[in-house]
């Protein structure tokens, strides 16, 4: 679909609508075996987003890129899907927990400039 498509736009307007109804939790998400980005409770009617496998999973490509800068997209992306797989939860954790520690907020957008490979 493409990005400026009336179905595509015509979906996300509801999916904003939905969105304004809340019910929308930060938590973390233990399946044993499996990475969960995050679940719709239909219980309780509440999406639960947990940010640590995402930001992990984004942490570990971008230092495999600064690491092997001669690495393509391409390994890179195989390499960060293998490490992925590898890690348990509590290993996730870890990862994310480091994260948070050295984060440094920038209010600034930054310009993404896209290298040729």
């Amino acid at each position: 679909m493409a990005v400026g498509s009336a179905e595509a736009r015509a979906r996300l307007a509801l999916l904003a609508e939905e969105l304004k109804r809340g019910r929308i939790v930060e938590a973390r998400l233990v399946e044993p075996g499996y990475h969960v980005h995050g679940l719709c409770d239909r219980e309780t009617d509440a999406i639960i987003i947990d940010p640590a496998p995402a930001t992990v999973s984004t942490l570990l490509h971008e230092l495999l890129h600064r690491r092997f800068p001669r690495w393509g997209e391409r390994r890179v992306a195989q390499e960060e899907r293998r490490l992925m797989r590898y890690l348990s939860d509590d290993e996730i954790r870890w990862w994310y927990g480091q994260y948070l520690r050295r984060r440094k907020r920038q209010r600034r957008p930054v310009a993404v400039r896209h290298s040729e490979e």
